[in-house]
């Protein structure tokens, strides 16, 4: 053969070497494609479900709605642990709606904003089940993405409903009276700041302790005997949290708590001063927002405190039943081997006994 012939060939393999490169790429190009248009572009379920626990709601910025303590402070702390970010009220960078009941005043605000609105047992079961659960068989009303950078339920621009500008009907609440600790207009912010002593407050924290546990024995309802102490602490500061983020949101503390059935104290006598704040002598947003960080590192260290106590007085408790058992067992052996073997003997018995006793004593 020629060396023009072997050129040849070798230029031939060398294209069908380069095609079936070419075909393989091609071939990889198109499954990939395929899998791309299947899912539309869009992070699977199965993505999502593989982040970090802590990660699962990341990107929700979610409002509660018609859930009362301690039901409310469980939700927002479980969704918080989840990643997701809470907001006291609803505004525009708010994505989800978790709510108790439909067509509630809260509930059509977020409707006629086109929000994204779904129940509590989506959270339940996401926390549950530690991974994302799918959405849409717990929807109330699909509107937006019910999370930051999401496509689901997108809605079309032509199927979303006209966004009311009214605003929303204001919270009514109990007209304020003034605190005791803010008295006439001629003290000045100093005095109004030195409202709450330190004594004050841990006795706020311990009486509130004990009226929230018990309110939640009183409802039908009833936590676990073990549980319920530690769940009145947690519903006292998640109620303290709410009103500390309508302060750093600037609105009313009333706004934040209007869902509590049962308030503490301190949160009661801090929308006290946010309601004198028209007062010249009144202390401003940003010291009371203060005066609420203070307050709630106080009850933070008395309730773990009165915890503390509470589980050691309990094993002293379990010590003290057990140890009586005991001696109550040790006597009750005793009464019975007294009163079964005690014989009756006359002196003259009692004589011969003796002297039985003694001759064998002597010959031993």
């Amino acid at each position: 053969m020629s060396s023009k012939d072997d050129n040849e060939d070798q230029n031939c393999g060398k294209k069908l070497s380069l095609d079936g490169e070419k075909s393989s790429e091609i071939e990889t190009f198109n499954k990939k494609t395929k899998v791309e248009s299947k899912n539309g572009g869009k992070v699977s379920t199965e993505s999502l479900e593989s982040k970090g626990f802590n990660k699962l709601l990341e990107g929700v910025v979610f409002v509660l709605s018609g859930f009362v303590n301690p039901e409310r402070g469980i939700l927002r702390s479980r969704a918080m642990e989840m990643g997701a970010e809470f907001k006291p009220d609803w505004n525009s960078n708010c994505t989800l709606l978790v709510c108790a009941f439909p067509n509630t005043p809260k509930f059509r605000q977020v409707e006629a904003d086109c929000g994204t609105i779904v129940s509590k047992d989506w959270i339940q079961e996401c926390y549950t089940q530690r991974k994302l659960i799918e959405i849409d068989s717990y929807l109330m009303h699909a509107g937006k993405p019910w999370r930051k950078g999401s496509r689901s339920h997108e809605v079309n621009e032509e199927q979303k409903p006209s966004v009311s500008h009214k605003p929303s009907k204001p919270v009514e609440r109990e007209p304020s009276r003034p605190t005791t600790s803010v008295k006439s207009k001629g003290k000045d912010i100093d005095d109004a700041s030195k409202c709450f002593t330190p004594s004050e407050v841990q006795k706020w924290a311990r009486d509130d302790l004990n009226k929230t546990i018990q309110w939640l024995e009183s409802q039908e309802e009833k936590p676990d005997p073990s549980e319920i102490a530690k769940i009145a602490a947690e519903g006292i500061l998640t109620c303290l949290q709410d009103a500390i983020c309508s302060l750093e949101e600037k609105q009313d503390i009333g706004r934040g708590t209007e869902d509590w059935k049962f308030l503490p104290r301190v949160v009661e006598e801090l929308a006290k001063l946010d309601a004198a704040r028209n007062n010249k002598a009144s202390m401003s947003k940003e010291d009371i927002h203060k005066q609420a960080l203070e307050c709630k590192r106080i009850y933070e260290e008395e309730l773990d405190r009165l915890d503390h106590e509470s589980t050691k007085n309990s094993k002293i408790n379990e010590e003290q039943k057990s140890k009586k058992g005991r001696t109550n067992a040790a006597s009750s052996s005793a009464v019975d081997y007294d009163s079964d073997d005690t014989i009756e003997m006359t002196e003259q018995e009692i004589d011969i006994a003796y002297m039985s006793l003694s001759s064998k004593m002597c010959h031993l």
